[in-house]
Formats: C-alpha cells, sequence, structure tokens
C-alpha cells in the first residue's frame, strides 16, 4: 500500500539531493577557485576536472538520499520526544560517520576511474590529513545550516519564515482565508480526571498528533491557545481537495488508531470538535522581539463562535454557509443543514452546516 505522505516524502528527497549536489559542486569550485595562481601547484587536466566535478555531485547525491532519509526518520515519534540535547548527540554521531564513509567513497571512486583500482593505503592517509577536515568541516556547516532552517521553519511554521524574510507582511496586506477553531471536547472534565501535569501531556500528545495531518493538508498553525488549536489556509490551498474539511476528518482518524495508547496512559479517548469560516483578514508582521505574523479581522471572532456550537448541536465539525458554497464537490462530504443563527456578539444572521465523511 502506498502511504499517503509520499509524495511529501519523495519531495523532501528531492529537494536534499538538490541541495546537497549544489553544496558538493560549490565546495569544488571553492577548493579549485584561484589554484592557477599558486607556481608551484600542476593544474588538472580538463578531463580530470570534469571527472572530480561528477564525483562531487555524485557524492552530493549521496549524501542527500542518506540525509534526508536520517532526517525522516528522526522524525518518527520515538525520536521527537528525545530531548533537543540527546538528539544533537544521536545526529552528530550518525554524520560523522555518514561524511567518513561517504568522502571515502569519493576518494575510492576517484582513484578508480584514475588508475583502474583503488589504494587503500592512500584512502587512509586522506582519511587524517587536511582535506578531509576541510571536507568535513564543509558538510558540518552545510549540515547545521539546514538543521538551523528545517527547525526555525517548524518554530514558524510553513512558509511563514519565507515570508517573514523577504518581508511579505511588513505592510499590512488583505488576504481571503480560512480558518479552523480545533478544540478538546470535554476538557475541562478530563482536566478534573487527570490534573494538570497529566492533561498538559495529553494536550502536547494530540498536537503530535495533528503534525502530520498539517503537512499532508498544508495547514498553516496560527495559534495554539490552552487546549485548542487555530489552523488556517489560503483560500486556494483550503479549497484545493477539500484540504480545510479533511484535515479534520483526517485528525480524528490518527487519534481513533492512538486509541489504545490514549486509553493506556490516560484512560480517555480524545475528540476534538471544529469550527470553520473564511472570509477576509489583515494580515501583517507584529513585535520586534519574537516576531510573529498576526491575523486581524471578524471571520477569526466568528470561526470561535461557530465551534462554539458545536455542543448545542451535537456535532463535530460544523462550518459557515459561505464556505460551503466555495467548496468543491466532494462525494465523501456530506452537509447536514443545522439552521441559521445569530452567533453571540454578531448581528447579521450566519447558516450553519453539520459535516460528515463517508467513505466512497
Amino acid at each position: 500500500m502506498i502511504r499517503k505522505d509520499f509524495p511529501s516524502i519523495s519531495l523532501f528527497l528531492l529537494q536534499m539531493i538538490a541541495v546537497w549536489v549544489f553544496a558538493w559542486v560549490l565546495f569544488y569550485f571553492l577548493r579549485q577557485f584561484g589554484i592557477e595562481e599558486y607556481p608551484y601547484v600542476e593544474l588538472s587536466r580538463r578531463p580530470d576536472r570534469l571527472l572530480q566535478l561528477g564525483i562531487h555531485a555524485g557524492i552530493g547525491v549521496l549524501t542527500g538520499i542518506f540525509y534526508g532519509s536520517s532526517e525522516l526518520l528522526f522524525e518518527r515519534p520515538g525520536f521527537q520526544k528525545h530531548s533537543y540535547g540527546k538528539m544533537i548527540l544521536i545526529k552528530t554521531a550518525l554524520y560523522f560517520i555518514m561524511a567518513v564513509v561517504l568522502m571515502t567513497t569519493a576518494v575510492i571512486a576517484t582513484q578508480y576511474f584514475r588508475f583502474g583500482k583503488p589504494d587503500w593505503e592512500k584512502a587512509g592517509q586522506w582519511l587524517v590529513g587536511a582535506n578531509f577536515l576541510v571536507a568535513l568541516t564543509h558538510f558540518i556547516t552545510v549540515s547545521m545550516l539546514i538543521s538551523f532552517i528545517r527547525q526555525m521553519n517548524y518554530k514558524f511554521g510553513p512558509g511563514v519564515l519565507w515570508n517573514l524574510l523577504v518581508g511579505r507582511y511588513r505592510q499590512p496586506r488583505e488576504e481571503q482565508r480560512i480558518f479552523m477553531f480545533l478544540d478538546l471536547r470535554s476538557s475541562t472534565a478530563i482536566a478534573e480526571k487527570l490534573g494538570h501535569v497529566r492533561f498538559t501531556r495529553l494536550i502536547q500528545d494530540c498536537f503530535f498528533d495533528l503534525t502530520e495531518v498539517v503537512l499532508r493538508h498544508k495547514v498553516d498553525i496560527y495559534q495554539y491557545v490552552g487546549d485548542e488549536a487555530i489552523l488556517s489556509w489560503d483560500l486556494d490551498r483550503g479549497l484545493s481537495n477539500n484540504h480545510c474539511m479533511h484535515c479534520y476528518f483526517d485528525f480524528l482518524e490518527v487519534l481513533k488508531k492512538r486509541s489504545a495508547y490514549y486509553e493506556k496512559h490516560y484512560g480517555v479517548q480524545p475528540f476534538f470538535k471544529a469550527g470553520v469560516h473564511l472570509g477576509k483578514v489583515m494580515v501583517a508582521e507584529v513585535g520586534v522581539i519574537k516576531k510573529d505574523i498576526a491575523y486581524l479581522g471578524d471571520v477569526l471572532n466568528t470561526a470561535a463562535r461557530i465551534q462554539g456550537r458545536c455542543n448545542e448541536l451535537e456535532q463535530g465539525l460544523l462550518i459557515s454557509g459561505e464556505l460551503k458554497e466555495k467548496l468543491p464537490a466532494d462525494r465523501q462530504i456530506h452537509f447536514k443543514h443545522m439552521g441559521v443563527e445569530i452567533l453571540k456578539g454578531k448581528q447579521e444572521r450566519l447558516a450553519i452546516f453539520g459535516i460528515e465523511k463517508h467513505s466512497e
């Protein structure tokens, strides 16, 4: 069976391959730059330079595959819950071994293409020489840069770091967006049953399980507020393949698959309710220390109030009529009209629909 996240995994590996091919080819050119100015250095023949360039590109492909696969491994639940310090030690050891293996492969490949057979003695000498230290330093520097960018991307959310770097929202902009307010049902009763510490761990586990769904459905996580998560999409991404609907049901499916874990550790099966609405918001960078991107507009208040009606209407997912009109046809999504209501704090009337997902 093909995994639902296979396309995203393949894309990530291709990105890592491209980054590392560029990194190792750049390393080769930097090492060669200006070498002709040294009178005692014999210049390499052009065929040899092309060979070296090809070998560096090949090492980039191998590095991208192994590095990308390792990063995917470290994102699995068993690793994600380790402390950052422990993860750094594990990664450092693994990547050092990877660097030694890949660079030894590069040396042996060069000798094979030049002389028809590897010279193990010279390969060993290279591994304790200055050239190896330079290459290892390059590998570690690029690895740290990639890890830093990935951590910042996780910190701010996919795409947000880039928007901050290019200053997209330095001046306020108006956008059409979809917002989902996702909240743990019966949270007060669960908190009283578990106590504050275990309840907090429960929320950590739930939002940890939300991660794979967020990545699959191209969600921007706006905020975590207590036991509530505020999710957002730009209009095109949210409506495409009904991401803004399937995200909710896929999250429930993940929690259901992990029901044995939750029963064992907490004695409860968490269930989340959600309210979804769309509309215009103003988007802007706010703050100097802990800079962030803020959304301002009535659509957030409306989505929150729609979610607040879930318990009374006995529905897990409620959406506004405005959003329903824009959703593409989907045989799995079934609507139930819950009436036209005046939400608390608002004057205009708003149609509300319950959503159910049926198997095809």
